[in-house]
């Protein structure tokens, strides 16, 4: 189904919206067919000259596949979303130990004969406590090998 985006951004200074950095904003709406117009705001901190509507627009695009990404192993294999702690300090000690673990998984599953084939459930289960010494060799060694 075709879908249409349309961009309007211009130039801002940090301090007058807020954000740190800050040198671009922009409105981005997009428009298909049976669904309402969608608008999201956007912040860059290129300038317009360095980050012309073509290539905000691909970065924007772009950025769905590492949210996806991330998200599929944060949410449904790690279940964050069910995660009951409501302490700031848990929450974060907790969101930066599931990012360990999807780097030593993307680690791990670069050295698998068949990485694609390769699921982080499958790092859960071969670093799991039937093989906890390949485990601990696999987080401790500096070129790490199962």
């Amino acid at each position: 189904m075709a879908e249409s985006r349309t961009l309007e951004s211009r130039p801002v200074a940090a301090e007058d919206i807020g954000f740190p950095f800050a040198a671009q904003v922009a409105l981005l709406t997009r428009q298909r067919a049976g669904r309402r117009d969608e608008t999201v705001g956007l912040i860059t901190d290129l300038e317009p000259a360095a980050l012309g509507a073509t290539a905000w627009l691909q970065a924007n695009r772009g950025a769905w596949g590492i949210e996806n990404g991330t998200h599929q192993r944060l949410d449904v294999t790690l279940n964050e979303d069910r995660c009951r702690v409501r302490s700031a300090a848990g929450q974060w000690i907790l969101g930066m130990f599931r990012r360990l673990v999807i780097s030593l998984y993307l680690h791990w599953r670069a050295q698998q004969p068949t990485p694609r084939h390769k699921s982080l459930t499958d790092f859960q289960a071969a670093m799991g406590e039937d093989n906890l010494a390949n485990a601990m060799a696999f987080v401790s060694h500096q070129r790490p090998k199962l």
